[in-house]
């Protein structure tokens, strides 16, 4: 086992293999212990990282920290005390949104992104959205990769909380009548991203425990049921809800279109948690995007394509293996309709 502390909260991780890192982060249900199969299949190529958010398996279960900004710093700690410059990441369900959420803020530290049985909802506006979210990210102060050694050196805040202070300057400007263009143009974009409009996840994680959660995805008689229920068993229950109260759909989409580093999405077509993508969300997605961002469908598989399905290490494998992830050829990968 081994750990970092962040914030004075334990934070466990698991770390196996050589080569280019990896990082993998779980989902609603369970921790790190069902990326093992994972972890086997590609420890020959890479260094792979798994770790527990908070409020899951072995990390510390702090309440306060259970929303997705301390999940995001979360990722942060963790690659700025193990010295990680940059890696890929492999998020599943809240791993694939706090993963995505990362890579918006700090483009440099995620060269590859691959989301599995991501939130994927169509917020409803698809067809006179247009994403809003690339001014606010381009203007995120990015922190070091390392935290600074020297005593005297100088403090860099962190994304949120130069936002936070950008923030209360414009609203001071704003009182006294001076407020710069720039300023107010960057109040807008992030007044018009904060506010959920779409937020399907929540009434899921209201009525929902990790048992029952769990139950929807396999039977009892199952042995994936098996092995996940001895994590959830670990899991605290509030941080269901409290990890999706400012889920916003449209945001989410507007994310994932703006990465400029290759993005794959794979989602099960059985999934009963989160529903397989349709049309109108591809469509949004790949928009004059289809060579770094390419959705994979698999037929006949639920909510954890790492354990149901052998195909899912060779994706994987392609992916993170492959310059140009448009050239990888599957029989299953979607593609777009063209109307």
């Amino acid at each position: 086992m081994s750990a970092i502390t962040a914030g004075g909260d334990l934070v466990h991780y698991e770390v196996l293999g050589r080569g280019r890192p990896v990082i993998m982060v779980h989902g609603w249900i369970g921790s790190w212990r069902y990326w093992i199969p994972t972890l086997q299949h590609l420890q020959s190529k890479y260094r792979l990282y798994a770790l527990d958010l908070y409020g899951y398996g072995d990390s510390a279960k702090n309440p306060g920290k259970y929303n997705i900004e301390h999940q995001i710093a979360l990722l942060e700690d963790f690659m700025n005390q193990l010295a990680i410059t940059k890696a890929a990441f492999i998020g599943h369900g809240l791993g694939a949104l706090v993963a995505a959420e990362f890579a918006r803020r700090y483009p440099d530290r995620i060269p590859r992104l691959i989301v599995v049985s991501a939130p994927l909802f169509d917020p409803g506006d698809l067809e006179r959205r247009a994403p809003v979210v690339r001014k606010v990210a381009a203007q995120r102060p990015l922190l070091p990769t390392q935290p600074e050694s020297s005593p005297n050196a100088e403090t860099v805040m962190s994304a949120s909380a130069a936002m936070r202070a950008a923030l209360v300057e414009a609203a001071r400007a704003r009182l006294n009548g001076q407020l710069p263009a720039e300023l107010e143009e960057m109040t807008l974009s992030r007044e018009a991203v904060a506010t959920p409009t779409h937020n399907p996840l929540l009434p899921l994680m209201d009525v929902n425990t990790p048992d029952s959660l769990l139950a929807r995805c396999f039977r009892r008689a199952e042995t994936n049921y098996e092995k996940l229920a001895v994590d959830t068993a670990k899991t605290d229950g509030r941080v269901l809800r409290r990890s999706v109260e400012h889920f916003d759909s449209g945001r989410m989409l507007d994310t994932l279109r703006l990465l400029n580093s290759p993005v794959v999405a794979i989602h099960g077509l059985d999934d009963p948690l989160m529903p397989a993508p349709r049309d109108e969300v591809l469509n949004y997605l790949t928009n004059e995007k289809e060579h770094i961002l390419v959705p994979v469908l698999l037929p006949s598989v639920r909510h954890f394509p790492m354990l149901e399905d052998e195909r899912f290490f060779r994706m994987i494998n392609d992916y993170l293996d492959t310059a140009d992830i448009s050239k990888v050829e599957l029989k299953e990968r979607w593609r777009r309709r063209t109307r």
